[in-house]
């Protein structure tokens, strides 16, 4: 880290360029990072306001300052959060931006689930005039805002998170309101996870695992299978493929993909016992099956693996897993995506209580561009103002999901209506495992 501030904070004001100690900070020097000073040094601010799942807070950019204490809808009520602005606490002349949870040991957090207190969220500063996402009161070559997607494990030794070095004073006038004197801030905090963030799946396997949505409940694990294992059973599957058939057994112009069960000798090949165990273990974890202030039945294998491709222009239309009047029989699908994809192919969960959209900034200029899917390829989620809402979830080879067909109550969860997004370019494959629950 710099040299801390050997004066008290001033005012962040615009240097002139022809002082030589006039520095301009690179939005690669933004990172991530814990603040280095106590942030109760803090003096309170004013509270911040919610709008649209966004987090509002304005405040001076003249000093250490924090916000009223608030709550977040999609965290509970239980969960405490301030945001704090902190001058020159790693550089001089740049500010810092901050969340921090103001009690992250709580006992009992209906998302903790007595794990880490996992958080996805996006923190960042906005101009003026350019409310949230239109165009800047005044021409500038500084960004419209500055935003960085983050994640953190809260604990109560790591209780702040936040973008270290966001504004330099050579940017800061270009951020500040004229009228008010205040620095806008803002806070998208996706979702507080109830899974801890890496399991341990099968002897010393580690996989990570994130709770992605409530409704219907998503539990999302990277790296679940390897390269060879998902190239292994594509081998093993290819020879048998047949057009693709419904929950009724028919063929329909709703789903165009072909696929096969895995059954007979193929039951017995050493990479479909590898796959068969690493799913029993998953879901004997405690940590899977938690749910509010209990735990979900016991799930186990009620059909043979399947193994689906779907081809350039193929598709599967908005489907529920079960037959109507029958949400026992697929209460969960298991699903694992066996390769990468060059564009579309997203399963889709339109009713899903997920993550919360990305703003049209970030995909400007993208979406008809060849490289727009690639450039979500290593993310799951992704719903920007000019895509319907809900949930995608992007294929990854080796990514696998976990989501519930049906509620606590026995009747189907009418949230889990989901589809499988056409492909534009290449072709994908999935493994699916469908699976009853313990009465």
């Amino acid at each position: 880290m710099g040299a801390k501030c050997s004066v008290p904070p001033q005012h962040l004001r615009r240097r002139k360029y022809d002082q030589p100690d006039a520095r301009f900070l690179a939005p690669e020097t933004r990172r991530a990072g814990q603040s280095p000073v106590p942030l109760s040094n803090c003096s309170s601010s004013r509270a911040p306001h919610y709008a649209d799942g966004t987090i509002f807070w304005s405040c001076l950019p003249s000093a250490h300052t924090a916000s009223e204490e608030f709550t977040i809808p999609a965290a509970g009520s239980h969960l405490r959060w301030r945001l704090a602005w902190s001058l020159c606490d790693c550089m001089d002349d740049s500010a810092s931006l901050y969340l921090e949870c103001c009690n992250p040991d709580q006992e009992k957090l209906p998302h903790s689930g007595g794990g880490p207190l996992h958080t996805k969220f996006t923190l960042g500063v906005i101009k003026p005039g350019s409310g949230g996402g239109g165009i800047a009161r005044h021409a500038s070559s500084s960004p419209i805002k500055v935003e960085m997607n983050l994640s953190h494990c809260f604990s109560k030794e790591e209780s702040n998170w936040g973008i270290q070095e966001i504004i330099s004073a050579d940017e800061a006038e270009d951020f500040v309101d004229p009228k008010t004197g205040m620095i806008s801030c803002f806070l998208r905090l996706v979702l507080v996870s109830s899974v801890p963030a890496c399991l341990r799946v099968c002897g010393s396997d580690q996989v990570s695992a994130e709770l992605i949505s409530e409704e219907p409940r998503i539990i999302l694990f990277e790296d679940f299978l390897s390269r060879d294992d998902c190239e292994a059973l594509i081998r093993l599957a290819a020879p048998d493929l047949q057009r693709s058939r419904v929950a009724t057994g028919t063929e329909t112009p709703s789903r165009t993909s072909h696929g096969t069960f895995l059954t007979g000798r193929k039951e017995t090949e050493p990479v479909v016992l590898r796959v068969e165990e690493k799913i029993a273990q998953c879901l004997k974890r405690s940590e899977v099956l938690r749910f509010k202030a209990g735990y979900r039945k016991p799930l186990i294998k009620s059909e043979a693996l399947q193994v689906v491709r779907y081809q350039k222009g193929e598709f599967y239309n908005e489907h529920y897993d079960n037959k109507a009047g029958n949400a026992s029989h697929r209460a969960a699908t298991f699903m694992i995506y066996l390769s990468d994809v060059a564009a579309g192919g997203a399963t889709y969960f339109p009713r899903s209580s997920g993550r919360p959209g990305m703003s049209s900034e970030d995909t400007s200029g993208m979406r008809n561009s060849p490289s727009h899917d690639m450039t979500f390829k290593g993310k799951f989620w992704h719903g920007s103002n000019r895509s319907p809402p809900g949930l995608r979830i992007y294929p990854k080879q080796g990514r696998a999901v976990l989501f519930w067909s049906r509620l606590t109550t026995g009747s189907e969860d009418m949230a889990s209506i989901h589809a499988a997004e056409a492909i534009t370019e290449g072709e994908k494959w999935i493994m699916t495992r469908w699976m009853r629950e313990i009465e």
